[in-house]
């Protein structure tokens, strides 16, 4: 699938884990990477996860990407939350995340805290 045709569901990504994958995964060798997952809100593909690797495959300039269709009993009201958090930032596409690269500590204060929080206020 096109990547430019699937939304993130996240606001930013992990600098220690794009420096991790870059040593591990390599975009160019598509064919035999494993797929990303991604679902559909409305008329609308969105990553589940695998956004780390999106932004690999996006930086190696590739937008041709495997992707499968995420069949896991997911709380779809915290997507929504996400997609709708990524809407109000605007990010749109994988390529907005560029400016959105945090040190580990600062992604799990600004992220997983905001996420964990989310979860917590629909409960």
């Amino acid at each position: 699938m096109d990547l430019y045709q699937i939304r993130p569901s996240q606001l930013y990504l992990d600098q220690d884990k794009i420096d991790r994958l870059k040593e591990l995964f390599d975009p160019l060798n598509v064919r035999f990477n494993a797929p990303l997952p991604i679902k559909k809100n409305g008329g609308e593909a969105f990553l589940t996860d695998g956004h780390t690797r999106a932004f690999l495959y996006s930086e190696a300039k590739i937008s041709v990407i495997p992707v499968y269709w995420d069949e896991d009993d997911l709380d779809m009201n915290l997507y929504q939350s996400r997609l709708n958090w990524c809407r109000e930032e605007r990010v749109m596409f994988i390529d907005d995340l560029k400016e959105r690269i945090l040190p580990h500590d600062q992604f799990e204060n600004e992220w997983i805290k905001r996420c964990e929080k989310a979860v917590r206020k629909e409960k």
